[in-house]
């Protein structure tokens, strides 16, 4: 998900790999949101991967050990850079501190008078930052979704309404997809989105009688409106629920009756059998 600058249009030689391996046998598929940002945590993003072994005390202990410090910094600054710089890390989530939360990293630098790897050194050390990390490319985005081993996702959580600054595709992931890479700039026909979305999930983790409209099957359904569907949340603003969703049956029941969210819940926890 994370193709960072330096290596923006990698997506042809994924894509050729795969479908080297795919031909072998194997069955290989994917999941991808439409968006040109990942989420993660700051420490998953800019700390080397060694300087973490041994859970956090041990991060700790060789933050504080003077001869180990400067190694991390260096690495730190190479992973800085992958990614695009500090401008394109967004603060989403920091309970110590939440008035940081929907500003880059280089806003607290500037605003703290440090360099950016200072700032996410303390950071690290106060709490555990969540991040949005702009470092994806539109061609690349464009270039995987097509794939027919392609699946769509959130890659999300169940982030309470209005909790810190997360990532928008939480609330906006399904309904971008159509309307963006669908309706507006013709990426991909809506027959193929959808299928990504329902029927092919289904059929890959092996969850039967879901992801289909047949006779028998469990009516999980969405109507929705062409001509209005859509996300609304943004990287600043991402607590909006997305629109266009007239009816939504969950086991049959309508959880959404013209437009109007029903008081009960319909859902329930899916297994394969285990």
């Amino acid at each position: 998900k994370a193709l960072g600058p330096r290596v923006w249009g990698l997506s042809d030689a994924i894509i050729e790999r795969i479908e080297q391996v795919r031909a072998e046998g194997v069955q290989v598929f994917a999941d991808q949101y439409p968006y040109t940002a990942s989420s993660t945590g700051l420490s998953a993003a800019l700390l080397p991967r060694w300087s973490q072994v041994g859970g956090r005390d041990s991060l700790m202990a060789r933050l504080n050990d003077p001869a180990v410090r400067p190694r991390i910094v260096e690495d730190m600054l190479d992973n800085l850079d992958r990614r695009g710089g500090a401008e394109r890390i967004q603060l989403r989530r920091f309970q110590p501190d939440p008035s940081i939360e929907g500003k880059t990293l280089r806003d607290v630098a500037n605003e703290r008078g440090l360099n950016p790897i200072d700032v996410a050194l303390a950071l690290i050390e106060e709490g555990s930052p969540g991040i949005v990390s702009h470092n994806m490319q539109d061609a690349d985005v464009e270039r995987l979704m097509v794939q027919p081993w392609v699946m769509t996702c959130t890659d999300g959580g169940l982030v309470p309404m209005g909790e810190g600054v997360p990532h928008p595709r939480n609330y906006g992931t399904y309904p971008r997809k159509i309307r963006k890479y669908v309706a507006e700039d013709g990426v991909l026909g809506l027959a193929a989105a959808i299928r990504g979305m329902t029927s092919m999930p289904a059929a890959v983790f092996r969850v039967a009688d879901r992801g289909i409209v047949r006779e028998g099957a469990v009516a999980d359904l969405v109507v929705f409106d062409l001509a209005r569907v859509g996300d609304k949340a943004t990287y600043q603003d991402p607590h909006q629920l997305s629109e266009g969703m007239v009816y939504v049956f969950v086991n049959g029941q309508a959880a959404v009756d013209n437009e109007a969210f029903a008081e009960e819940l319909y859902g329930k926890v899916l297994s394969r059998g285990r």
